[in-house]
């Protein structure tokens, strides 16, 4: 199988992934390929379904992401918790549910890195719609138990200027 360019790969797997989801979920995000990564998210980009080629590292994820305030990506993440058992039947047991950083969490997996080719995009695709059809029931029933506004980042007070030394 010939080697591809990333654009042209993550380009391959956007578009497969896009014919694999069900109508009512293709026809409700909104997807964007960045170089390295493909998104999706459906309410808030805080809340979005995540293929990053990881290259520094030779892996490439998949992923659903909670990436807002700390309060907003746990609460998530608790929600998440009680799924996992019913999730992983239908997703796979390597999808593991954890903290990312200090305020943010995800539910992933990760698989080698190989060269970008054309059966790798499907592979990826097929993980990819799998992941988003069986966790974005689950996300609408839960959207009222996790308050939109935890997401939003307080303002930060201005500070005054420091000079000298």
């Amino acid at each position: 199988m010939a080697k591809m360019r990333v654009a042209e790969f993550m380009t391959l797997v956007h578009d497969r992934t896009m014919e694999l989801l069900p109508t009512e979920l293709r026809e409700s995000c909104t997807a964007r390929v960045r170089f390295v990564w493909f998104q999706v998210h459906f309410h808030t980009p805080k809340v979005h379904y995540e293929v990053w080629l990881a290259r520094k590292i030779e892996r490439i994820e998949i992923g659903l992401h909670f990436e807002g305030q700390r309060e907003f990506s746990y609460a998530w993440a608790e929600r998440l918790a009680e799924h996992m058992e019913a999730m992983q039947a239908e997703i796979g047991p390597e999808y593991e549910l954890e903290e990312w950083t200090a305020s943010w969490a995800r539910l992933h997996e990760t698989l080698p890195y190989d060269p970008p080719n054309a059966i790798l995009a499907d592979e990826i695709a097929h993980r990819f719609a799998r992941l988003i059809a069986v966790c974005q029931p689950i996300i609408e029933a839960e959207r009222p138990n996790v308050p939109e506004a935890l997401a939003v980042e307080a303002p930060k007070k201005a500070g005054r200027p420091r000079f000298g030394g």
